[in-house]
């Protein structure tokens, strides 16, 4: 009877700094993340959010938003009569994003780079 043989572990191994990364750094691929805009660059086309972390750690969170990501001003439609319509949506730039406005950032595929960007609620526009 030959004595059975384990598999190298060493595979396994590799993976761990990679999972301590993503943990501690709280930001997932494909996630939604919402917080009111610290800094917008248009030119470098980056939005930093502070936002409200895991047990309510604010945090400033920096994503890339690419040129066909879409960049979204949602405002209540005053004159809906039905649930689907109402919030309108239109399309803005990047620049439009003001220091200020609360948003909803959608990530892509990599947790650096957004989706989507939603401006909910304008700076000074109250609830």
């Amino acid at each position: 009877m030959r004595p059975t043989r384990l598999a190298p572990r060493w595979p396994g191994l590799l993976l761990v700094p990679l999972l301590v990364a993503a943990v501690a750094s709280g930001v997932t691929a494909g996630e939604r993340h919402a917080g009111t805009v610290l800094a917008v660059d248009a030119q470098a086309r980056t939005l930093t959010v502070d936002e409200f972390g895991a047990n309510a750690e604010r945090r400033a969170l920096r994503v890339q938003v690419p040129r066909e990501a879409a960049v979204v001003l949602s405002q209540r439609n005053p004159s809906s009569r039905e649930l689907k319509d109402n919030f309108r949506d239109r399309r803005i730039p990047l620049g439009d994003v003001r220091v200020g406005d609360f948003v909803v950032v959608e990530l892509s595929d990599d947790a650096e780079i957004a989706r989507l960007v939603m401006v909910t609620l304008r700076r000074g526009a109250g609830s």
